[in-house]
């Protein structure tokens, strides 16, 4: 019977050991520095590690089922909807700011009066409209490099048992 909630792109580890067995052998791994992250206590799980990702970490989540290890990569929420806040919040401070600096030239008066358009006008599309593609590049970033984390950490596990 497989696990519905884990991961197709990560591999089973068949093992002979129950629950509590299993966490024991990975508490005392984690516990020599081999298996960095390691909360024996995980709900809906056996228990995690850390799948280092970038910028944005993430947990592998540890079942059993029968007499398979199944994982699940989740990425911890807190840092993408900081980042998604942050990218938001600093596009407008700099509007003033830009908008002060070039309104300082005589030059660019003259082109924006010929033309007839503040600066918010250009200033707010140029970036506003790139942030969707860069917080998306980032949780693209972060899942392919948590999924290479979470293949190490699983050799680490197949290993111990």
């Amino acid at each position: 019977m497989s696990n519905p909630q884990a991961d197709p792109q990560l591999p089973t580890v068949p093992t002979s050991l129950t629950g509590d067995e299993v966490r024991s052998r990975l508490k005392a791994m984690s516990k020599r520095g081999k298996l960095p992250g390691f909360e024996p206590e995980e709900p809906g799980a056996l228990c995690s590690v850390a799948a280092h990702g970038t910028p944005f970490d993430s947990k592998l989540l540890i079942r059993i089922d029968g007499g398979d290890l199944s994982f699940e990569c989740e990425m911890n929420r807190l840092m993408p909807c900081i980042f998604a806040v942050l990218l938001v919040v600093t596009v407008w401070p700099g509007l003033p700011l830009t908008s002060t600096f070039l309104t300082s030239f005589d030059w660019y008066n003259s082109i924006m009066a010929s033309i007839g358009i503040q600066t918010w006008h250009w200033y707010l599309p140029l970036t506003i409209l790139p942030v969707p593609f860069a917080f998306r590049s980032a949780l693209m970033k972060s899942r392919r490099s948590a999924h290479e984390s979470a293949l190490e950490a699983i050799e680490k596990v197949r290993s111990v048992l």
